[in-house]
């Protein structure tokens, strides 16, 4: 389009330099006008997509070019790795076999003017986006609930929401026991996706289960306690190196282990244990300096640990006289903020910082208090949307600024006898840059009834927008999973 208008701009200038002529004389060209302002489309994976929305004014015939390809990693919006033309009808009319998420680009031409206009296109499994939640019975049993994200069309449509367990509706030959931790993890690296979903689990063979994400298709099982002789408590983070992907994982055995996400493979990095002699947590602390960065950390008695690719520990041992209470990244800045108590003043505490190498201890603030409202093994969950950073603690959520001491009072409460199991955000890893992080998810369990309850807040406002009462078993783990291109 633009190499058409310039050259007939180019063009009028020589007319009228040549013979005088002035460039109002000449009629300008027939414009294209779109009332379409749709910029996102969904359509289910195998379903003809026919598009209604497209509405075009002008005084030209028309004619319609559709195509559409992969969104180009590090490209621009609008830029695809390969393009691939599948219509010419102004409606669209394909029918689409891969899942995921793309550009769909219109060209639209009256034989004066070009235009270009482009969409998100979603091709959907019916399971893209949403909330997981796993949860167990008392007898061990464990499921994977699902809240989906529908879009508008979906709500309008009566689009269902809730599976109560997609895992045995997407493997009916599969039974999830003693489900202990979630890890999601989705990104490329020289041509090859790594996208997967695991499960872990405390059962006789301490198996994780491997689940495409985009499906909720299992592909693998991988039995941890027949190979290691213990099985995951938790993961923490995900690393990326020159043999693939991993993550690191918490063991029962307080040793540090490393899951292969392209084998995959299961082994311990020996280098943790013989620096710390164990550990007793872990977190995946998340930075958002430029570009989203996670880095696993580990608890020991001494200090706090962080594994290297190169199969080495950094330590960063506690300053003399102090133990550990609690610790939680900053999500814009490069730090770790760490609450310290006094191991001989039980009422003395302090503050410090270190980055996210776990770099020396920079000194914050310092307190005295008789206790804090916040645990040794209170979990956290950070957004950009909030300077402070949400924990659970005495089965309510509190909020802490980092910097200061711990708040006097909650900002979310619950009636007697609901149990605050986890917290988590619409974390939407390497594929989001922080901002998309809106809404707090809270899951809780009801002593009374038996079951789960999610409860969902907007972050700037601290406001509930949505609740789901008895929609599981006792939640162990929240994990949202996001849409997977």
């Amino acid at each position: 389009m633009k190499t058409r208008h310039i050259f007939t701009y180019a063009l009028c200038l020589l007319l009228t330099a040549c013979y005088g002529l002035k460039p109002e004389e000449y009629s300008p060209l027939a414009p294209i006008d779109f009332e379409d302002d749709a910029t996102e489309i969904d359509v289910s994976l195998g379903q003809e997509l026919v598009y209604e929305g497209l509405q075009v004014k002008s005084s030209l015939p028309l004619s319609y070019e559709w195509a559409y390809g992969k969104r180009k990693n590090g490209g621009d919006i609008h830029e695809m790795e390969s393009m691939e033309v599948i219509s010419t009808d102004p409606q669209i009319r394909y029918n689409f076999n891969k899942l995921g998420q793309f550009v769909l680009r219109l060209r639209v031409d009256n034989g004066e003017s070009i235009v270009h206009r482009y969409y998100q296109l979603n091709v959907n499994s019916g399971l893209d986006e949403g909330l997981l939640i796993l949860a167990s019975d008392t007898e061990g049993k464990s499921q994977l609930c699902f809240i989906k994200k529908r879009s508008e069309s979906e709500i309008a449509e009566g689009a269902q929401e809730i599976w109560e367990d997609v895992f045995k509706t997407m493997n009916p030959d599969e039974e999830l026991t003693g489900g202990t931790a979630l890890f999601l993890s989705a990104f490329s690296s020289d041509g090859i996706s790594y996208n997967h979903l695991t499960v872990a689990t405390d059962d006789s063979r301490g198996n994780i289960y491997d689940i495409e994400p985009k499906t909720m298709v299992k592909t693998f099982t991988t039995p941890m306690r027949e190979q290691t002789g213990t099985h995951c408590l938790a993961f923490a983070g995900s690393q990326t190196a020159k043999t693939g992907a991993y993550t690191f994982m918490l063991g029962a055995d307080g040793h540090v282990y490393r899951y292969d996400l392209f084998t995959p493979l299961i082994t311990e990095r020996t280098d943790v244990f013989t620096a710390t002699g164990g550990v007793s947590g872990c977190k995946s602390l998340i930075y958002t300096t430029g570009s989203l960065n996670q880095k696993s950390a580990f608890i020991y008695g001494g200090g706090i640990c962080q594994p290297a690719t190169s199969a080495t520990t950094t330590l960063r041992p506690t300053p003399a006289g102090w133990k550990i209470w609690n610790f939680c990244c900053d999500r814009d800045a490069n730090k770790t903020y760490v609450l310290m108590q006094s191991e001989t003043d039980a009422t003395s505490w302090c503050i410090k910082t270190t980055g996210g190498t776990l770099a020396s201890y920079e000194d914050v603030n310092s307190f005295s208090a008789g206790s804090v409202n916040m645990a040794r093994d209170s979990k956290f969950c950070t957004s950009l949307h909030s300077n402070d950073a949400y924990y659970i603690y005495n089965d309510k959520v509190w909020r802490w600024s980092l910097s200061g001491q711990p708040a006097s009072k909650p900002t979310y409460t619950y009636p007697n006898g609901e149990m605050v199991c986890d917290i988590a955000t619409n974390f939407m890893g390497n594929h989001g840059n922080g901002k998309e992080e809106t809404l707090l998810y809270v899951a809780t369990f009801s002593e009374s009834t038996g079951k789960g309850n999610i409860y969902v807040y907007d972050i700037s406002t601290d406001t509930l927008v949505a609740s789901y009462k008895g929609i599981c078993n006792k939640p162990v783990q929240l994990l949202y999973k996001y849409r997977i291109s």
